[in-house]
């Protein structure tokens, strides 16, 4: 092209490596956005996004145990979502047809302690329940809220009946409580 020099290897290399941090930065910025603001967008080849059911987190960098199969945030994040989501659409459909739930965790301490085995499966112990911090808005199909507030949930079965209870996968207790929580609350007008 006119007024432009040909680009040398160094000059190629000089441009790589400032490119590098902005990228990163760039990121970094996306990464942390998609999580603090909302994890409603999965990763490719996960479930779609739910008309019923919107899940966000506020800062789960400091949730007290969110971490799944030892994973970092992100995933630990988008796995939780797509539970919450699968386990509490039957419900939405069933008893709030038409309306959306927006659930806001602000703190998750998922059931057990530590993890054991190749597998690493959470330890579930009678000492150590699961606990779900959150805001919630069941809103009707015109936008209007019909339920909000904040709430905490503790799973209370007992060590016994928790062995017994169908397990299907690392945060079926924190669901269970979700579904359990989402079936009695109680709506305005």
């Amino acid at each position: 092209m006119f007024g432009t020099k040909p680009e040398t290897p160094i000059d190629a290399k000089i441009s790589a490596t400032m490119k590098r941090p902005v990228y990163a930065t760039y990121a970094a910025a996306v990464l942390i956005g998609s999580i603090v603001c909302a994890t409603q967008v999965m990763a490719a080849g996960a479930a779609a996004v739910s008309a019923l059911v919107r899940v966000q987190y506020v800062k789960p960098q400091n949730f007290t145990d969110f971490r799944i199969h030892q994973r970092d945030i992100g995933y630990s994040a988008s796995y939780f979502t797509k539970e919450v989501t699968r386990t509490l659409e039957p419900v939405m459909s069933n008893r709030f047809p038409g309306n959306v739930l927006t659930l806001q965790f602000t703190n998750i301490d998922l059931a057990g302690s530590g993890t054991t085995g190749p597998r690493s499966v959470q330890v579930v112990r009678s000492h150590t329940p699961a606990r779900v911090s959150f805001n919630y808005q069941l809103q009707d199909q015109s936008g209007r809220s019909i339920a909000s507030g904040s709430q905490t949930l503790v799973n209370d079965v007992t060590f016994g009946r928790a062995a017994n209870a169908p397990r299907s996968g690392p945060v079926s207790a924190e669901t269970r409580m979700l579904q359990r929580w989402l079936q009695r609350l109680r709506v305005t007008g």
